[in-house]
């Protein structure tokens, strides 16, 4: 704002906002003690990844394994053939897995046939409730109706063309 006065001389009035500022030292106090906490944070992740590292080294790799000899012995009785580089013939893989089925599908053949489930006298005890009404036959009447009418649209649908259908 300019205000002049009767002398002639003006008088200029400017409207300051103050804010509250800090100091050079005070924001580099503040920055110090950041890093300080962001270099302690990292030191102790840094920790933790050489105790991790360690353990990923102590674990055994496996040529170590190897070195055990960790060999898997196979009987020979069975006619299990395998070659100086460990492999199986395909064709014997096949025979094994048929002969395996075919040993599955035999037994359970023979546990179906000796299977025979006694009728208990428990069973032959038991009553019919007075107040027990089986179905009528005439709903069962309606229910065969109804499964007549619903072969009948299902014959007829997978005659027509999909088109004709929707």
């Amino acid at each position: 704002m300019i205000h002049s006065s009767s002398t002639g001389s003006k008088v200029e009035i400017a409207t300051v906002m103050m804010v509250q500022t800090t100091s050079l030292e005070e924001k580099i106090a503040s920055l110090t003690t950041a890093v300080g906490n962001l270099l302690k944070h990292v030191q102790a992740r840094n920790e933790q990844l050489n105790k991790l590292h360690d353990k990923f080294q102590s674990t055994p790799t496996l040529t170590e394994f190897e070195e055990q000899d960790l060999s898997v012995e196979f009987n020979t009785s069975k006619g299990i053939h395998v070659s100086t580089d460990g492999f199986v013939s395909i064709e014997h893989m096949k025979n094994t897995v048929n002969e395996a089925i075919a040993n599955v599908y035999r037994t359970r053949v023979q546990v179906f046939k000796s299977y025979v489930k006694s009728y208990t006298k428990r069973i032959e005890q038991l009553r019919m409730p007075e107040n027990y009404h089986p179905q009528s036959f005439n709903n069962l009447m309606v229910m065969g109706i109804l499964g007549n009418i619903l072969l009948t649209l299902l014959k007829h649908a997978t005659m027509l063309e999909p088109t004709e259908i929707f």
